[in-house]
């Protein structure tokens, strides 16, 4: 089964707004779990995202699960499909940035305005055939410099944001688009966008219980998905959370009991060392740690690597073996939740 799991654990993309050859026939050939989008895939009118994902979803094996097709929708500057085209107001919803909807208020009002815009946001992506968001930001904005994070997260106290992403989250998945809790165990005091390098948050287990685990604790229950830092946290463990073994296994799992998906951010951000040997152990690394999704958001042959890569290490590794298998029947049995 370790062949086939590889690609089952595999979130890739493609490059532009159709499929090329190649990429048509890596994704009717491997057979990966799914693709995230980004702008450089969408079109106006949005019906070419629909047509897109149509084509994606034919690609199937007959009877395997729907595809998992994501995209980092938060609004405001990370959101991948924008609200206008050429100066004219187009029917997608967008609020902003997270931390001002609602004038940045968690009272009953302001949760209710949360919840009906992810409803609104979650029916709008359904209805593309995108059915799973990278969002909510669990982050505590704790850090003003804090730019990576900055105004994507909810709030900067601990309680606000778990109110304020929860509220969003519930609305999201009520439109029947799953969200994804990020980026755990907590990225709102880092220094250093790991989209560039390595960030060091140099704060106790004392102290994210503190603050940045409230929301994720709140959110766990209600969520499938959750979605691991590349940030390393010294004194929870001696590796970035995506290849931590404690952070993942000890942490999320048995001390928070979380169950579900465990996400890796795209193995791609400079975090996480890029040549090629180093970055394929990285891989590894990550679903040994406990990892059940990898996303790999750009180029085909870093897709065909990985498949590779962790075929391979499956092959010599009995117990890598059992570890992927593992990982590809939770995404699997995840798969057949989601809708098209």
């Amino acid at each position: 089964m370790s062949k086939h799991s590889a690609a089952a654990i595999l979130v890739c993309a493609i490059e532009g707004t159709s499929l090329t050859p190649d990429e048509r026939r890596f994704y009717r050939d491997v057979q990966p779990a799914g693709l995230t989008l980004f702008s450089r895939n969408i079109t106006t009118p949005y019906s070419g995202i629909k047509t897109l994902l149509e084509d994606l979803q034919a690609l199937r094996h007959p009877g395997s699960p729907p595809l998992l097709v994501a995209i980092d929708q938060e609004g405001g500057r990370v959101a991948r499909i924008k609200p206008t085209h050429q100066g004219s107001a187009l029917p997608f919803p967008e609020l902003g940035p997270a931390i001002a909807i609602a004038g940045g208020a968690d009272h009953p009002d302001a949760v209710g305005i949360l919840e009906s815009f992810g409803s609104e946001l979650g029916e709008a992506l359904l209805h593309l055939g995108i059915n799973v968001d990278f969002a909510t930001c669990c982050d505590v904005l704790t850090r003003a410099d804090n730019l990576a994070i900055g105004d994507r997260a909810f709030a900067t106290t601990a309680l606000s944001a778990a109110v304020r992403a929860h509220a969003f989250l519930r609305g999201l998945q009520r439109a029947g688009v799953l969200g994804c809790l990020k980026h755990f165990p907590g990225q709102g005091d880092a220094s250093i966008d790991t989209h560039v390098g390595s960030a060091i948050i140099d704060r106790s287990l004392a102290e994210l219980d503190e603050c940045e685990l409230v929301p994720f604790r709140r959110m766990l229950p209600d969520s499938e998905m959750v979605m691991i830092a590349h940030c390393i946290y010294p004194k929870l463990a001696p590796e970035a959370a995506s290849c931590s073994p404690w952070i993942i296994g000890e942490l999320l799992r048995k001390r928070l009991g979380f169950a579900g998906v465990v996400v890796s951010d795209d193995m791609n951000m400079g975090a996480i060392p890029q040549d090629s040997k180093v970055w394929e152990d990285a891989l590894i690394a990550a679903v040994a740690a406990g990892a059940d999704l990898l996303l790999v958001c750009r180029h085909l042959d870093r897709f065909i690597r990985a498949h590779r890569a962790l075929s391979r290490e499956a092959a010599r590794s009995p117990a890598f073996a059992t570890r992927l298998d593992d990982a590809a029947a939770r995404v699997t049995s995840l798969r057949y939740k989601l809708r098209t």
